[in-house]
């Protein structure tokens, strides 16, 4: 049987905010659209690239997207080699997770070589089976449905801590675990939601979650 954990990226292994605040913030000044607050930036911290061009330039059209990317990739890859930080006991957790014989996998809204670029220089890539970006619908819910038949899951788990990861759970019909400790609000989160303080906590969370929700595979076409 397998058990696949999904992991988001951005507020839940990495801590984003080491480099991303001030590449968003360089970039922004280049393009006449700054100064924003980092606690505005912290906010965007999960959203397509595409839903932020639009957020912080007002315009939706492929050229201020294309500006937009251009100049916060000119700053982005170098703050990140530099910077680029796992949150506490994250390379731990993971290795505790695959020799409990889970099947890992991350699943974030950004495009694949990024992610195993970033992944590489988390010394952390390691660790797992499948990279999933974001798909050509641009909606983590399609990319975490990608992922799950490309695993041949039985039982699955989404963990991170925006509501684009719960919704994305929510419409694959899929477990969940919400990491307080990342750029989400307590607004983004259910009652019902199992919550991780800490990294930490996550093998412990995922262990009564595989003992109370069934193993079924809603998410397969008849």
């Amino acid at each position: 049987m397998t058990k696949l954990v999904a992991f988001d990226l951005d507020g839940t292994l990495n801590m984003t905010h080491t480099y991303a605040v001030a590449a968003y913030q360089e970039a922004l000044k280049e393009l006449g659209a700054g100064p924003v607050a980092e606690s505005v930036i912290r906010s965007r911290f999960g959203a397509p690239f595409r839903d932020d061009s639009l957020f912080f330039l007002g315009d939706d059209s492929e050229e201020a997207f294309r500006r937009f990317y251009r100049a916060v990739e000119r700053h982005w890859a170098p703050l990140m080699r530099e910077k680029a930080q796992t949150y506490p006991g994250v390379p731990e957790m993971l290795g505790e997770l695959k020799e409990q014989g889970y099947v890992l996998a991350v699943c974030s809204n950004a495009k694949e070589e990024e992610l195993e670029d970033v992944l590489g220089v988390l010394s952390i890539r390691e660790y797992f089976d499948y990279i999933q970006g974001l798909t050509s619908r641009q909606d983590k819910a399609d990319s975490l449905g990608v992922l799950i038949e490309r695993a041949g899951a039985d039982w699955c788990c989404m963990v991170g801590d925006r509501f684009y990861d719960r919704e994305a759970a929510k419409a694959n019909e899929t477990a969940f675990i919400g990491c307080r400790y990342g750029y989400g609000g307590a607004d983004e989160f259910g009652d019902g939601d199992l919550l991780a303080e800490d990294s930490v906590e996550i093998p412990g969370l995922l262990k009564r979650l595989v003992f109370s929700t069934p193993w079924l595979k809603p998410w397969q076409r008849p």
